[in-house]
């Protein structure tokens, strides 16, 4: 016979459900998305002109940028150096912090300037990685190149004009932290994800995927790097984790951590005031 009344039986289910959901209920690790331009040379398409990088001025704001972060309390980096390069990335690190790390490509390195910097003030990890893999840019130019003059090389929906035409404020005349922020707001990551994904399934009709095959690359690469964050992480110590990555990688790495219940975004206009 039970003991209970029913009022007293709801009462303990509802502190027994309670105490399940606290005990399954993740600690967010607060996740920093700071995706970059490069600084030095680089094999992406695209590139930002950074000729006053070694200038009082921007070196005044990298120091505030990189104070701004220890601040906030990040405790590990994750960069874009090949997760098999970990040894190279601390040798390089050791000759920074004893002020040898005299090579010039790699001082205007963001990873250097930015997270080198930073984790010099706190003693952060910095833990590469990246993982390379080439897209298949070769089928996309075969297929322009057989279609090229083609009337119907692609479907109506894709000849619309470029939706992303909101002037942006230039590198050149804007404070890093300022430009920063714009770089990683919503509009520039959908404008992103347009450029690597939306765009590219333009190419192919019919039977020819070309395009998702592009796509599906990008989206590889980019799990196998979130993959190599996520390996990395120690649930107990990582507080709050800045990714350093070229900003077409963390547009679609935001997708990624977005919709994980281990993570939450840190927007930068909250830390670069």
């Amino acid at each position: 016979m039970n003991r209970y009344t029913p009022a007293v039986c709801l009462i303990l289910a509802l502190v027994f459900c309670t105490t399940i959901r606290a005990q399954t209920t993740p600690i967010k690790i607060n996740v920093i998305l700071l995706g970059s331009f490069h600084y030095g040379a680089t094999s992406d398409r695209n590139s930002t002109p950074f000729s006053d990088l070694f200038s009082n001025k921007r070196q005044k704001e990298l120091d505030s940028i990189a104070l701004a972060i220890h601040t906030f309390g990040v405790n590990t980096f994750f960069l874009e150096t090949q997760f098999t390069e970990q040894k190279y990335q601390d040798s390089l690190y050791q000759l920074y912090t004893k002020g040898k790390l005299l090579d010039t490509n790699e001082l205007k390195d963001e990873r250097v300037q930015i997270a080198f910097r930073a984790a010099a003030l706190s003693g952060a990890k910095l833990i590469a990685a990246d993982y390379h893999q080439e897209l298949p840019y070769d089928l996309m130019n075969e297929y322009e190149t057989l279609h090229k003059n083609d009337t119907l090389a692609s479907y109506p929906f894709f000849d619309g004009s470029y939706p992303f035409t909101l002037k942006q404020l230039k590198l050149s005349a804007t404070p890093l932290p300022q430009y920063y922020i714009q770089l990683n707001n919503a509009y520039n990551r959908q404008r992103i994800l347009f450029d690597y994904l939306h765009y590219a399934l333009a190419y192919g009709i019919d039977t020819n995927f070309v395009g998702v095959q592009f796509a599906a690359s990008w989206y590889d690469r980019n799990l196998k790097i979130f993959t190599n964050i996520v390996r990395k992480i120690d649930l107990k110590k990582d507080k709050t984790i800045v990714v350093l990555f070229g900003s077409s990688h963390t547009a679609i790495l935001h997708q990624f951590f977005s919709n994980h219940p281990y993570f939450k975004i840190v927007e930068l206009d909250t830390i670069f005031k």
